[in-house]
């Protein structure tokens, strides 16, 4: 069984991308790969999950999964494509019905010809299977952590059994955003009872309130700083899920979704390079 959580040792030869929402835009990365002069032979891309639905190629964004460079986190539309292709797996009522999947962009598998379908259910669809939730690159001051919505923990019953292993005696535990020491010493268990928070979550994102933020400009772009920028004990933490025209960072959390499916004149795929975003960060 592949863990939830999966550590990636730094990039000490390379550079690291980290890229927003894909959904199908395969053509978009391709263009994002050859502005920065990609080197797949030491540079990585780590993706915040949601590869697929609404744009033109989800099968091509999916390939990338068979990439050595190429990295992952579980978005709520590959959950979506889990249930729709393994219906004996369901746990959630919200995904019983394949409505869900099929009016949110999911409509693509149903196109494939047999080569595709035959490609998708025994080469691809074990790789989306293997995803973890949460991705964390590197050790120390340099340390960062990739999740597809927010590294923020779910049931409160099991919250208050783990986090009393942590000496930490809160009861009940309310919903709260993860240290890097409670991630790294969560049990798999238990992480797994956060995937709603993790892959489906935009609490943390609500709470980086735009007229609350200061406007800056980044490395990266337009970059909206909230009056909370860091929580302490956690690393810097990339994430996506909900699609802004403005990057957000709040509560060391980095949103990075700018709706690139859209292909509006304000949205793009967002292609963040982690040696360069980072120390202009830590310097807010």
């Amino acid at each position: 069984m592949q863990p939830l959580h999966k550590r990636l040792p730094s990039n000490t030869n390379g550079r690291d991308f980290i890229v927003g929402d894909m959904h199908g835009c395969y053509d978009l990365f391709e263009v994002e790969l050859e502005k920065v002069s990609f080197d797949p032979a030491c540079d990585r891309v780590i993706s915040v999950g949601d590869l697929i639905d609404r744009g033109p190629n989800s099968l091509a964004c999916l390939r990338l999964l068979k990439q050595p460079w190429f990295h992952a986190v579980l978005g709520n539309h590959e959950i979506m494509l889990l249930n729709y292709a393994y219906p004996a797996l369901r746990s959630c009522p919200l995904l019983q019905n394949d409505d869900l999947f099929l009016k949110n962009g999911g409509n693509w598998v149903e196109r494939l010809d047999d080569i595709g379908q035959t490609e998708l259910h025994y080469q691809l669809l074990p790789l989306v299977a293997a995803l973890p939730f949460v991705i964390s690159v590197g050790e120390g001051s340099d340390r960062y952590h990739v999740v597809h919505s927010e590294l923020l923990t779910g049931d409160p019953e099991l919250n208050t059994r783990f986090f009393a292993q942590q000496s930490i005696h809160e009861k009940p535990v309310p919903d709260r955003i993860l240290t890097d020491a409670e991630l790294d010493s969560c049990p798999e268990d238990v992480l797994g009872t956060m995937h709603d928070a993790m892959v489906w979550g935009r609490r943390v994102f609500k709470a980086a309130k735009p007229g609350q933020a200061q406007a800056v400009d980044s490395p990266a772009g337009r970059l909206l700083v909230s009056r909370k920028p860091w929580h302490p004990g956690l690393s810097l933490v990339y994430a996506g899920h909900t699609p802004a025209y403005q990057l957000r960072l709040h509560s060391s959390h980095f949103f990075l979704d700018r709706g690139a499916f859209k292909r509006e004149p304000h949205s793009c795929l967002q292609l963040v390079c982690h040696q360069q975003i980072h120390p202009w960060l830590t310097g807010l």
